[in-house]
């Protein structure tokens, strides 16, 4: 009987592994440096990938980055699709949608239109 556990552990161990090994590396997010970058090109990004990271560099030399997102029903958990923007290279304000992690209850309840990029 111990022979046979031995076994059923060592195939229950060889199926995990592979599982495993099967699903692959998860997708990376793309990362964006705005200011190298134009806006229909950063715009394309989120529209193909659904969201990525933008990165451009303050007035004060500090970098600046967060996700962005194609949709407001890429933004997680409580978070709510807002409208902001970011330099490009082509312009001082590219419009693009990030995800507001302050959202009050009061944001939530209410009927908030779906905000997407359309290229």
């Amino acid at each position: 009987m111990r022979m046979f556990d031995g076994k059923l552990l060592f195939v229950t161990a060889l199926v995990g592994v592979t599982l495993a090994a099967a699903s692959g590396p998860a997708n990376a997010i793309s990362r964006i440096e705005t200011i190298k970058t134009d806006c229909n090109a950063i715009r394309a990004a989120l529209v193909r990938e659904g969201a990525v990271i933008l990165r451009h560099t303050s007035r004060q030399g500090l970098p600046i980055y967060d996700r962005y997102v194609g949709s407001s029903l890429m933004c997680p958990g409580n978070s709510i699709g807002v409208w902001a923007s970011v330099p490009a290279r082509d312009t001082n304000a590219c419009r693009v949608i990030a995800c507001d992690a302050n959202a009050s209850d009061d944001d939530m309840i209410r009927n908030r239109p779906l905000l997407r990029i359309i290229d």
